[in-house]
């Protein structure tokens, strides 16, 4: 955040934020069910087909689907009102269409939001850039698997993938938004060579990197071979340390030690399908409503009343707790668009 020249600039969002971490202070510097914004999958029409997809956008997975407009505003407002200051736009891929993603922006009203989207890079360009900048979105998040071309685009489906991503980034830089690489690391990778390629790539770019740690689900159900152990959590802390750009959402960003750990963020970063069910994480296909029958607020207080998800979790539940992934992970033909239904896999004592 502290390298987007747009940020300070909204004095709500400002506001927001540090209500947020006032919260987490009193509360011993944990997320505890302070919620901190949205993940919304606006469409999942995507022109890549990544062997990771956690969304089976891959497959074309209701790729027709997409939220309206005005349940889009509706849900931008009913965030604001919970105090939520982050809204991040993904898919799929939103920039296939990039008349529909300024008007899906300005629906949210960027003036009271940490507003960024997520992309491959692959079809954007300065003037889409500039536009979104211009719009009030404050970064730009771009998806990177290594520094190596032939692995990055094979990780994607798509020959070229890595420069125009790498290009998309640059983009972003000069229009001011924040420009953000996007890494994901499991057991395979977090030791590589390539993953310290990759970050290095972004301190020297002044970049920031988000680590978002590989997780058994869309693609990658039933493999929980991908996920970090022990070793490997802790060897991210090491590197978080070295390369002090670098970030992971259960991390407390205000650490200056780089230690301290907010918590897993399910329920407290709520994630919106385009048919509008509402699940607790973008990679835990556990569903807690649907915003076309419940409020937002509905919704999060459901959430919060499993244990599980209001209960403080120094791990990724999705990525690194084994258990929880055999457990609520792999149901039959669960996916973002047929998740499991929290009403029927948590009994009651498995609630507050």
């Amino acid at each position: 955040m502290k390298n987007n020249p747009n940020f300070f600039d909204k004095p709500i969002v400002v506001k927001k934020l540090r209500e947020f971490y006032a919260y987490v202070k009193k509360n011993d510097g944990q997320i505890g069910t302070k919620q901190r914004g949205i993940e919304l999958n606006f469409n999942n029409l995507c022109n890549f087909r990544c062997k990771h997809c956690f969304t089976n956008s891959h497959i074309g997975e209701r790729a027709k689907e997409m939220l309206p407009i005005n349940k889009v505003a509706d849900l931008a407002d009913q965030a604001h009102e919970l105090g939520m200051f982050e809204f991040d736009l993904q898919g799929g891929e939103l920039t296939m269409r990039p008349s529909l993603l300024y008007e899906v922006v300005e629906a949210i009203r960027p003036e009271r939001f940490y507003l960024y989207v997520t992309t491959n890079g692959y079809k954007f360009d300065i003037e889409i850039a500039e536009k979104l900048a211009a719009l009030g979105v404050s970064r730009l998040s771009v998806s990177i698997d290594s520094m190596d071309p032939q692995v990055h685009d094979e990780f994607r489906g798509k020959k070229g993938a890595l420069q125009k991503a790498l290009d998309a980034l640059e983009y972003a830089n000069t229009a001011g938004m924040a420009a953000y690489m996007n890494i994901t690391v499991g057991h395979y990778n977090a030791f590589s060579d390539d993953l310290e390629d990759m970050l290095s790539y972004s301190k020297d770019k002044g970049y920031t990197t988000l680590i978002n740690v590989a997780c058994p689900s869309g693609a990658w159900k039933e493999n929980d071979e991908i996920m970090c152990d022990e070793k490997d959590t802790a060897h991210l802390i090491q590197l978080r340390k070295k390369y002090k750009n670098t970030f992971r959402n259960l991390w407390n960003p205000l650490d200056r030690e780089f230690e301290s750990v907010l918590g897993c963020n399910t329920v407290n970063r709520l994630y919106v399908t385009p048919i509008g069910d509402v699940l607790v994480c973008p990679y835990v296909h556990i569903k807690i409503g649907n915003i076309n029958e419940q409020s937002l607020k509905e919704i999060s207080e459901k959430g919060f009343r499993i244990k599980k998800f209001r209960n403080y979790s120094a791990k990724c539940l999705a990525g690194e707790d084994k258990e929880f992934n055999a457990k609520y992970m792999q149901f039959p033909g669960q996916s973002i668009f047929n998740p499991a239904n929290a009403d029927e896999i948590f009994s009651s004592e498995d609630l507050l």
